[in-house]
């Protein structure tokens, strides 16, 4: 009988310090200014370049390349903590490695690698991931930005929106329709740098939640591309996506985690110091009920998010346990965030305390990165065997 190989809970000296780092980082660069960026909708430059001087930036990427080439567990500790001050900041971060560097480490040639990939590293440069359009959501085939081969050049038109770092972005990878009859066999992958002529962006504004993150449209107006910018191979974009895509899905599970964690101490704390009828309201079960749920919720979370870290790094396949901690951990994030807002009384309804910023934070997790009902229906596909809108 083949012997299983034991999975160890304890962290290594390395991923502990990492996780200290991330926590001394955001207390120090994060929350004094959390509340102020949220108000202004700001993003947040300065901490992403600090980020980048410390060497988080590069966590999972390659040595060759700037990077420290470590594990999915160590950088999911950082994602953690850093969402626990501010979910948006972890988002930008988030964004940089597992949909900019990510797919261009996976699909791009020598030169795609070298001269993106460092600048990410380092901080020089910023890009943005643009899959969705107004039509077409969930549903990649609906995908009606073109690319139409010119020679040695490919002709875009088109625009996407609700991009994370659209403004902000020196490098767009975007999914462009090379043949519309097979439809998402018919996607193809480029990189538009910023300076393209015909490439414009516009900023989306008063957002309910996660508002110093940069959210904007991109447009593409007869812009001429070199094939050398193809990300991949002809049609196989969604494989570029998808890979991305799942890697996001883990980052935003672990950072739901963190927030999470953020409305239980919140919540505790406000529970010691606020008094009802002569004692503090922690002393009441029912207070105790609802703290508890939400602890439950969060070390089953932490739990699920760091088996999903765990097989990341051996290798094996995850797609389903990536559907189910991406749908619990952002679903728990919500309730307990409802929650702390709850317990707070009409306190919570200010943003003099954090809580209401990680409910409207919270909600939009349940969209990006593929919707809590995509994500049911990857787990009843598995649990059934049935893909669903298979023909």
């Amino acid at each position: 009988m083949e012997k299983e190989e034991k999975v160890d809970f304890e962290l290594t000296k390395e991923q502990s310090m990492f996780r200290d780092m991330a926590k001394e980082f955001g207390l120090r660069e994060v929350l004094p200014s959390t509340r102020e960026r949220d108000r202004e909708e700001r993003f947040p430059h300065e901490i992403m370049k600090k980020m980048a001087a410390q060497g988080l930036m590069g966590i999972k990427i390659p040595r060759e390349y700037g990077g420290l080439g470590l594990d999915w567990l160590t950088f999911g500790l950082v994602m953690e903590q850093i969402s626990y001050f501010d979910f948006s900041v972890g988002l930008s971060f988030l964004t940089q490695t597992t949909l900019q560097a990510m797919p261009i480490l996976t699909h791009g040639d020598d030169r795609q690698k070298e001269k993106y990939v460092p600048a990410i590293v380092k901080g020089e440069k910023a890009g943005c991931h643009a899959a969705v359009e107004p039509n077409a959501g969930s549903d990649a085939t609906a995908i009606e930005t073109r690319a139409v081969r010119d020679g040695e050049q490919w002709i875009i038109n088109g625009n996407k929106t609700w991009i994370t770092n659209a403004t902000l972005a020196d490098f767009a990878i975007v999914l462009v329709q090379t043949d519309k009859e097979k439809g998402t066999k018919g996607i193809t992958t480029f990189i538009i740098d910023r300076d393209t002529p015909g490439f414009s962006t516009v900023k989306i504004k008063n957002k309910l939640g996660i508002r110093s993150t940069d959210t904007g449209q991109l447009f593409f107006r007869d812009c001429r591309i070199p094939d050398s910018n193809r990300l991949g191979q002809v049609g196989m974009g969604m494989r570029v996506a998808l890979g991305a895509i799942e890697h996001t899905r883990f980052g935003i599970a672990i950072s739901a985690v963190g927030v999470l964690q953020a409305c239980i101490d919140a919540c505790v704390k406000y529970c010691q110091e606020r008094s009802q009828f002569g004692k503090p309201i922690g002393n009441f079960q029912l207070i105790q009920e609802r703290i508890a749920e939400m602890v439950v919720d969060c070390e089953a979370g932490r739990g699920l998010a760091y088996r999903l870290a765990y097989l990341k790094d051996k290798g094996v396949p995850h797609s389903r346990e990536t559907a189910i901690t991406k749908y619990f951990c952002t679903e728990a994030a919500v309730r307990a965030a409802r929650t702390a807002v709850e317990l707070h009384g009409a306190y919570g309804y200010t943003d003099d305390f954090p809580v209401e910023r990680y409910y409207r934070d919270m909600i939009s997790p349940l969209i990006f990165g593929g919707t809590s009902n995509i994500q049911k229906l990857t787990i009843g596909s598995f649990a059934t065997g049935i893909k669903a809108f298979a023909s």
